[in-house]
C-alpha cells in the first residue's frame, strides 16, 4: 500500500477518533452528537475506499481491440491515438471520416488504425461498422466499446425546440444503445467492457442545460441497467462524467445558442428581448472562462476504464470537480436551485419590465 493511501487511511480515522468523544460530553440535540459523529463516518468510508480501489495493474493489450465513436476531435480521437500508442487495435468511428481529424487517425498506421464511417443515429452505418470489425478482427478480440459521440446545446428551454431535443436524444441515448446492442454479443465473447461518456450535467441541471442534461441522465440510467444486466456475462460497464472542458463540442455551444435563438418565434423573443439575450450570451463565455482546457485529464480517466484490471463503476475527472459535484448531490433541492440562480442571467426579460 502506497503512503499516500495509507496516510488518507489514518487521517480519516483520526477525525472519527477525534470527534467521537464529544458525543458523550454534548447533548444529544448538539453539534457533536451521534449523528454528527456518524455522518463523518458515513462520508469518510468513500473516500477510504476509493483509495483502496485505486489500481495501477493494467491489461496486456496483445490481441485486444477497440470500438470508439465520435473520434473526429476532442475526447474520441485523443483516446484512439493513445489507446494505439498502448498496443490495441483501434476502431475510431467518425461521423466525418474524409475530413482532417479521420485522416490524421489513418496516419498512425492502417495495420492497427482503422477508421470508419458512422453517425450513431445511422442503423445502416452501424451494421456496416460491426460487419467491418467482425471480419477483421482475426484472431483479435473486441475488449472495449466506447460511446463518446455526443452533441450539446446551450438554450433555455422556451427556445430550444423540441426537434433539438430529439436530436441531442438521439445521438446521445439512443445511439448509444444502438451502438451497444449491435457489439455486445462481441463483447460477450471477450468478457470485454463498455465504456459511456456521460457527464455531471447527468447528475444536476444548470439553466440553460436541460436539453443536453435529459440525455445524460438517461445515459447514466442506461449504464447503470447495463451494468447489473451485463455482470452474469463478466462485462463491465463503466462511465466517465466529466464537467465542462474547452472541447470542440463546447466552443460550437456559442454559435448554438445564437441560432436557437434566431429561430425561436419573434413572440418568444419579444417577451424576453435582445438585452436579455445578450446577457445570456455574457454568461455564456463567463461560462467558457471556467471550462478546463485539459482535456487530457479526462483521456486519461477513459484510458484507465478501458486498460485496468479493475476499473471503477464512475469516474469523475479533477478531485475538485468531484468533490463539488458530490456536495451539489447531497444538497436539498431548493438550497441547489438557489445555489444555480447564481448562474442565470443577471437581466431581467423584457416582458417583466411594466410587471406589477
Amino acid at each position: 500500500m502506497s503512503a499516500t493511501k495509507l496516510f488518507a487511511i489514518l487521517l480519516c480515522f483520526a477525525v472519527i477518533g477525534a470527534v467521537a468523544p464529544l458525543q458523550s460530553e454534548a447533548p444529544k440535540d448538539s453539534l457533536f452528537g451521534v449523528n454528527t459523529v456518524i455522518l463523518i463516518t458515513l462520508l469518510a468510508i468513500p473516500f477510504v475506499f476509493c483509495f483502496l480501489h485505486s489500481n495501477n495493474e493494467l491489461v496486456t493489450s496483445d490481441n485486444k481491440a477497440v470500438v470508439i465513436t465520435g473520434c473526429d476531435s476532442g475526447f474520441g480521437h485523443s483516446l484512439a491515438t493513445r489507446l494505439h500508442k498502448l498496443g490495441y487495435t483501434v476502431y475510431a468511428c467518425c461521423l466525418f471520416s474524409k475530413q482532417h481529424g479521420a485522416d490524421e487517425l489513418r496516419k498512425l498506421g492502417e495495420s492497427r488504425m482503422h477508421v470508419l464511417q458512422v453517425d450513431v443515429t445511422n442503423e445502416e452505418e452501424i451494421r456496416d461498422a460491426t460487419e467491418y470489425v467482425k471480419s477483421t478482427l482475426g484472431d483479435t478480440q473486441l475488449w472495449a466499446l466506447v460511446n463518446n459521440a455526443g452533441i450539446a446545446s446551450y438554450a433555455e428551454i422556451e427556445w430550444c425546440s423540441v426537434n433539438v431535443f430529439q436530436k441531442i436524444m438521439d445521438v446521445n441515448v439512443i445511439g448509444v444503445v444502438r451502438m451497444t446492442k449491435s457489439f455486445l454479443p462481441l463483447l460477450r465473447a471477450s468478457k470485454g467492457r463498455v465504456v459511456n461518456v456521460a457527464s455531471l450535467s447527468g447528475r444536476y441541471t444548470l439553466p440553460a442545460f436541460a436539453a443536453y442534461s435529459m440525455s445524460k441522465v438517461a445515459c447514466i440510467a442506461f449504464s447503470d441497467g447495463l451494468r447489473q444486466e451485463m455482470c452474469k456475462f463478466g462485462i463491465k460497464v463503466i462511465t466517465v462524467e466529466p464537467g465542462l472542458y474547452r472541447t470542440p463540442i463546447a466552443v460550437q455551444m456559442m454559435a448554438d445558442s445564437k441560432k436557437r435563438w434566431n429561430d425561436t418565434p419573434t413572440e418568444i423573443r419579444d417577451a424576453y428581448g435582445e438585452e436579455y439575450f445578450a446577457g445570456f450570451i455574457d454568461l455564456l463565455n463567463f461560462q467558457m472562462t471556467r471550462a478546463r482546457e485539459n482535456v487530457e485529464e479526462v483521456v486519461d480517466m477513459m484510458a484507465d476504464a478501458v486498460t485496468s484490471t479493475r476499473p471503477r463503476i464512475r469516474y469523475v475527472p479533477y478531485w475538485v470537480t468531484k468533490l463539488r459535484s458530490t456536495i451539489l448531490m447531497l444538497l436539498p433541492s431548493g438550497i441547489r436551485d438557489k445555489l444555480f440562480r447564481l448562474y442565470s442571467v443577471r437581466v431581467e426579460p423584457k416582458c417583466m419590465h411594466n410587471s406589477p
